[in-house]
This record gives structure tokens, sequence and C-alpha cells, in this order.
């Protein structure tokens, strides 16, 4: 009787894994997709600051399929990211159907998107056709349609597995993805005529949000990892400038995330603010480590590292909060290790990888520093070993191999590595030490 119903939990637990469809797109393009989009955030005194290597896009026109077997005819629902067609059984259907219904029997479901601005991603829905990573998809599917209107059998085609996180919400597509926030105030507010100084108590990130916002005028905001910083206004590099025109009270939020613990908020004419607070932004993590000892300064040591690599782990794995914002791969390789311990989010390490590889074709070293090509290479090794993924080795295995073959041709006559031209052989800032070649 007992094995019984463990054997019934476990077919319902497999029910509802398989029940659960969730967005799906061409595997790596997201993870690049959203990559450019955060590490363009980065700006100093309000000037836009880009990453200096190259960036590479997301496939725009993709092909998704998978074979279902039904026992009854199924209603099933299309949630599409860009201009689409469908096809049942190589059958193009006619416009942009929202809705289809599968016959009973053997069946393949395909789905052509395009879409330049965003991934192109679907999220399918029926009673047991449900997008996942089990749907293959391409980006180039090498088919024609017959006299018929029927489409070719394909052939000389790469299909792989759906890329996919925890998009499970068909009204809200990838391109929408947002960190959590949660408002916070400062810890003390000392509050003049035409200012603010605010004090949160600790390093922290988000978004400012001046509350009561009215008037005519200027608002200039000047954030700081210390109290010196905040008020340095002809130095501070974390900065927001705004002009108000607005007769009634509204509350405003800052467009861009900054990193800060004290903010400097100055304003004249006859704008007025009634008081100042912060969203602070977070992906959220279980934390599955943890660590304490008969000594209470290694114990808060511990703490404020963890608090730092939670401040780090966001869509990706990043170098710090304030200046950079990159994904730097050195940095990256150490924040998995930790991570593995702390949090075990594999999929943060796996959007971060497959972020710094971009694709094909190879044309510098990842962040154009030799050193972090190798870490890369290390990295995915660690990736392996502590989650098993054997399906992201398969997948990603060509843009291993091609950087590894990129690695090969920047060997000297020695049959050793050394710094070519463009290249960066890590040495950190210092002065006197040049990056350049010798």
């Amino acid at each position: 009787m007992k094995k019984n119903l463990f054997l019934l939990s476990l077919l319902l637990m497999n029910v509802s894994v398989f029940a659960q469809a969730t967005w799906i797109w061409y595997p790596g393009d997201y993870e690049i997709w959203l990559g450019n989009q955060m590490q363009n955030r980065r700006t100093e005194r309000t000037t836009f600051m880009p990453p200096f290597w190259k960036l590479d896009s997301h496939y725009n026109l993709m092909d998704f399929h998978k074979e279902f077997t039904l026992s009854q005819p199924e209603e099933v629902e299309l949630f599409v990211e860009g201009r689409y067609n469908v096809k049942l059984d190589g059958k193009i259907l006619t416009g942009y159907p929202k809705r289809i219904t599968v016959p009973a029997g053997k069946h393949k479901i395909n789905l052509k998107v395009f879409n330049q601005a965003h991934v192109p991603a679907v999220f399918v829905r029926g009673k047991t056709i449900q997008s996942d990573a089990s749907w293959l998809v391409t980006f180039e599917d090498k088919e024609w349609i017959d006299e018929t209107g029927k489409a070719s059998d394909q052939s000389g085609t790469t299909w792989l597995q759906a890329g996919s996180w925890n998009f499970n919400d068909p009204l809200v597509p990838p391109s929408q993805f947002k960190l959590n926030t949660k408002e916070e105030n400062p810890v003390t507010v000392d509050k003049q005529a035409k200012s603010f100084l605010l004090d949160f108590g600790k390093e922290t990130f988000g978004f400012l949000k001046l509350k009561g916002l009215t008037g005519q005028g200027n608002v200039r905001i000047y954030y700081g990892e210390s109290k010196e910083e905040a008020l340095a206004t002809e130095t501070c590099e974390t900065t927001d400038f705004l002009e108000i025109n607005q007769s009634a009270k509204r509350d405003s939020v800052m467009e861009l995330t900054k990193a800060f613990r004290y903010v400097n908020v100055q304003f004249d004419g006859s704008v007025a603010i009634d008081g100042v607070s912060m969203l602070y932004e977070f992906l959220p993590v279980t934390e599955r480590g943890g660590f304490r000892c008969s000594d209470e300064e290694i114990n808060k040591i511990y703490d404020v590292a963890l608090y730092t690599l939670h401040l780090n782990t966001r869509e990706f794995f990043i170098d710090g909060i304030k200046r950079d914002r990159w994904i730097w791969s050195g940095d990256a390789s150490q924040s998995y290790l930790m991570n593995y311990y702390s949090f075990f989010d594999s999929p943060s390490v796996a959007r971060t990888m497959l972020a710094l590889r971009g694709k094909d074709p190879v044309t510098s070293h990842i962040n154009t520093i030799m050193d972090y090509t190798f870490y890369w290479f290390i990295s995915i090794y660690d990736y392996h070993q502590f989650t098993g993924d054997k399906t992201f080795i398969q997948q990603f295995y060509p843009r291993m191999k091609s950087l590894m073959d990129y690695c090969l041709t920047r060997r000297n006559k020695n049959g050793l590595l050394e710094g070519l031209s463009g290249d960066w052989v890590f040495i950190d800032w210092a002065e006197g030490l040049s990056k350049k070649e010798r």
C-alpha cells in the first residue's frame, strides 16, 4: 500500500512538472540580450558608459517545434513575442492564431517568430501540450514550401533544446523581466530648506524615490559610499539631474538604479519634496549554506561577504554594483564558487557564462583579457562538476571549441600563449604598470 502511494505521488509530481508551461527561446540568446540591456545602464555623472568589448546580438528569426501524440483533441493557447506564423503538420494556419485545436493522434506544431527588438519567444499552453525545454529550436531551418502549401522535410539543420528560465506567466514575456524591489527608508535624515542628506545605514542598490515632488526648478542628486563622497558635488561620480515643472504633487522614481549608502538631494526654485526613500532592487535567492564560529568578528566578516555577494548577484554576477556594473569573467568565476556554497543558484551561473561567451566569430578574448578566457573554461568545468548539467555542455560545446580554436591561434613561436595586439594580460590597476605586451 505504501509503495503504491509512493509511486502515485511520484506520478503526480511528474504531472505537475510537465503541466507547467514556460516562455522558451533559442538557448543563449536571451542571456546575450539581457546582458546587453544590463551592461549598458552604467553612467558616470549622467554620461553613458558602455562596455569596451564586442557585444553580440540575438537571432531575430526563430523556428520552434515539437511533436505530440494525443488521445483526444486539445485546444492550445499561443502567446508570442514577435510576428509569427503557425504550422500544424507542416501546413500554415492563416493569420496570427491565438488558439488552435490539435486533433487526436500524432502531430507536429511549428511556430516561426521574428523579432528584431527582443528575443523571439513563445509560450504554448494546453492540457498536455506545454512549451518547455523539451521543444526544439533553430535559427536556420532550411525549409521550402511545395505546391500544396506543405513545408518540406528539413535537412542540414541543427536543432537545440529551447532555453528557458522561470517565466511562467504568459502575460509577462521575457522582455518585461525586472528584478524584485521593496521600499526602504533611510535610517537618518538631515533635512534643510533646500536639501536632504540621507543615510541608508549600509551600502545598498536601487532606485531613489522622491515623495510629493512639486514645483519648478532643478533637482540634483549625489550618491556616495561615504558621506564625504555624497557631499563632494564637484567630484562625486554617481549623480542624477532633473528639471521639474509640475503643479501637482507626485512621487518620482529615478530611471536608473544606483549604488550608495549616503544620498545628497539638493533642489532650487519653487521645488518642494516631502520625503525620500528608495526601492531596493534584488534577485531573490535562497540561502542554502551558512557559517558560524565562536569568533564574532569572523561571523561579521562572513555576513558582510554574503551580503556583498547577494548585492552582486543580479541578472548576472557582476564585478560591483557601483562603477562598472559589467560582467567580468575573472570576477564572475569567483562569484560562481561562492554561489555554489551560499545559494547554489545554478541558472545565474549559466546566464553569466552565456552572456560572457557571446557568439561566433570570436574576434578577441573574453573582456579582451587573455586570462579571463581561461577563467571561462575553468568555470565551465566547475559548473559541470557542481551541477551535472550535461545538456548545457552538449548544446554549447561548439562555442567552447571555437573559443579554444581562437586561443590556439594566439600562440607564439614556442607554442605558448602570450598577449598579442589588442590583448590585455591581466595586471590590475596599479601606477606605472602597463597592460601592453612587454
